[in-house]
């Protein structure tokens, strides 16, 4: 064999290796990708606040007694003028709270006779009042009382009271014994603060 048949031959024989190490790794390339692990995601997770506002269910019933009240039993003053040409007078007047008249629970009022302090008002369920109401009786001798309009009342209208003297009563003679009988009334509303109220009324008489 010729030199140059022999080193053609080795060269085919060294191309040809080169093809089957090519070819093994290529195979071995694809084989390896083939086998590679599908790689799971990652686990993800997320948090969930769950907040709720609640709001506090409390219902109550009251029955407020909004209804007229009249005082028992009436108050009654008796007054004698003797000697008294000119007769005399009973006054009236109530100590209120705040600088106003009214039954008083510090720092509320439920004004005399009513939030105008008008005269006279007629007392109604479910509104404030309070005021007095004078009459006479067949007690007693010599001249008859006589009532101021403002306080001679019946049903639910009342005099209002003042925080000075008014008269409520008065003679224009000698008098004995005489009696006047005041009713006192009040009404609340259903708004009037609860509570213990109180007021305190003084009489007094003088001579004409």
């Amino acid at each position: 064999m010729s030199k140059n048949a022999i080193l053609l031959r080795i060269a085919g024989i060294m191309l040809t290796g080169i093809c089957l190490l090519l070819s093994g790794m290529f195979f071995t390339s694809v084989d390896e990708i083939a086998v590679y692990p599908d790689y799971a995601m990652a686990a993800t997770s997320s948090a969930v606040t769950v907040s709720a506002v609640i709001s506090a269910a409390i219902s109550c019933s009251t029955d407020v007694d909004t209804s007229i009240k009249t005082s028992t039993p009436n108050a009654s003053s008796t007054m004698a003028c003797a000697n008294a040409a000119g007769g005399c007078t009973l006054y009236v007047k109530d100590a209120g709270g705040g600088g106003f008249p009214g039954l008083y629970k510090n720092p509320d009022l439920i004004e005399s006779p009513n939030a105008a302090y008008n005269a006279t008002a007629t007392l109604a369920d479910g509104t404030e009042g309070y005021g007095i109401q004078a009459a006479t009786n067949t007690a007693g001798s010599g001249a008859a009382l006589g009532i101021p309009v403002r306080y001679l009342q019946t049903g639910n209208i009342v005099g209002g009271f003042l925080l000075t003297n008014t008269a409520i009563a008065n003679t224009t003679a000698t008098t004995s014994g005489r009696e006047v009988i005041v009713t006192h009334k009040a009404a609340i509303a259903a708004g009037t603060p609860s509570g213990s109220y109180s007021d305190i009324i003084t009489y007094e008489c003088t001579q004409n």
